[in-house]
């Protein structure tokens, strides 16, 4: 309609970026103001939306008072380090507040031991290599060798018993989902595990009902403090309860999918301890890391069998002449509600088909010769 009215153009693109702030659509509130060349309105919504470098610039286009932009600049960099993006935290210290010695810092608190050598050395201060990277190096080579010490009993811990629950599972799933140590389940004759390829018959929550008889989907555990508490015990995962498998093989994946992430980290940390000639604290995080990678690599060996991929459809609990979990009882629509759906959404991730994870390869430093040599 404006096409060709500069000034109702821009009337309207104000009163649309003052929605979009209402609106909590700061990054394009911001963008608006921006091209408006109101640099004093766009600042505070680049700062809401967390974009540094537009709130600094457009701080300083807007004239703001050196005392305020360097407050500014202090409150990204505390916020960025809470969220331990140090890079971004280290150049809004070293450009705005000009701390050579805390951006430094801050560099090597995400490993980033070549960057804090270069900005300590471009500005002529190779004293802040003994004072904060050797140091900084000591303590996080410190804290990565007690890291990866823990992932490896997680994994000897937790490996084992998986392969023990599933073990289990096969040999005799009746007495794996009832849990009755003596024996001698007093099993409802109207219950039972559907038969599948891996099992032959059995119970179905009584063990974790603390009860038996027959199971009602329309009645049992309804309300939703039951589903809290059966979610609670599904976070749990504790040992024992049918919850184990399900916590072990999350817990177990999450493991690989941290170790995975922290490669480049790991690799960074070892690189700069060399530089400082602190070889035996490179070769040993270089020495656990690779042997944390090895057990890790044993491990989906061991727990992803492609027997163990077992399509969840071909499970199900029956009473009478329907299932749960078949979607019918006795010919009606039926939906498990409270803590009995928390207990079948667990079976069913159990046994669905999982992606087999991926180790990523630790490349050791030639540097160092081969693991365990020295």
């Amino acid at each position: 309609m404006y096409k060709y009215e500069t000034s109702r153009q821009r009337d309207i693109t104000r009163l649309y970026a003052d929605y979009l702030r209402t609106d909590n659509n700061h990054k394009e509130a911001a963008l608006a103001y921006e091209s408006l060349s109101d640099h004093a309105s766009a600042w505070p919504c680049y700062r809401s939306a967390s974009l540094w470098r537009e709130a600094l610039s457009s701080a300083t286009l807007a004239g703001i008072a050196a005392n305020e932009l360097e407050a500014l600049a202090f409150s990204l960099a505390e916020e960025f380090t809470e969220s331990k993006d140090y890079r971004s935290a280290s150049t809004i210290t070293l450009d705005y507040l000009s701390d050579l010695s805390s951006a430094a810092r801050l560099l090597c608190r995400g490993c980033y031991f070549a960057e804090a050598i270069r900005i300590v050395t471009l500005r002529r201060r190779p004293v802040l290599l003994v004072e904060v990277v050797d140091p900084s190096l000591v303590e996080r080579s410190a804290d990565m060798t007690e890291f990866l010490a823990d992932m490896k009993g997680q994994l000897l811990a937790q490996a084992p018993r998986l392969q023990e629950l599933r073990l289990k599972k096969t040999e005799d799933p009746m007495a794996f989902y009832e849990g009755i140590d003596d024996g001698a389940a007093n099993i409802p004759d109207n219950i039972s595990l559907a038969p599948t390829d891996t099992t032959s018959g059995g119970t179905f929550m009584t063990r974790y009902t603390n009860q038996t008889g027959t199971v009602d989907t329309q009645t049992t555990r309804k309300t939703s403090k039951n589903k809290r508490r059966e979610e609670r015990k599904r976070a749990r995962g504790k040992k024992g309860t049918v919850y184990e498998e399900e916590y072990l093989t999350n817990s177990i994946e999450r493991l690989i999918e941290r170790l995975n992430s922290m490669h480049d980290e790991i690799q960074r940390l070892v690189e700069g301890l060399v530089k400082r000639s602190m070889r035996e604290r490179a070769d040993a995080v270089s020495n656990a890391a690779m042997e944390v990678v090895e057990i890790c690599q044993d491990t989906i060996k061991q727990t992803y069998q492609p027997s163990d991929a077992v399509a969840g459809e071909d499970v199900a609990v029956e009473r009478g002449s329907g299932s749960i979990g078949a979607s019918t009882i006795d010919g009606d629509k039926t939906r498990l509600t409270g803590g009995d759906a928390t207990l079948w959404n667990s079976l069913q991730e159990v046994v669905k088909k999982r992606d087999i994870p991926i180790v990523k390869r630790f490349e050791r430093l030639s540097l160092l010769g081969s693991a365990h040599d020295i």
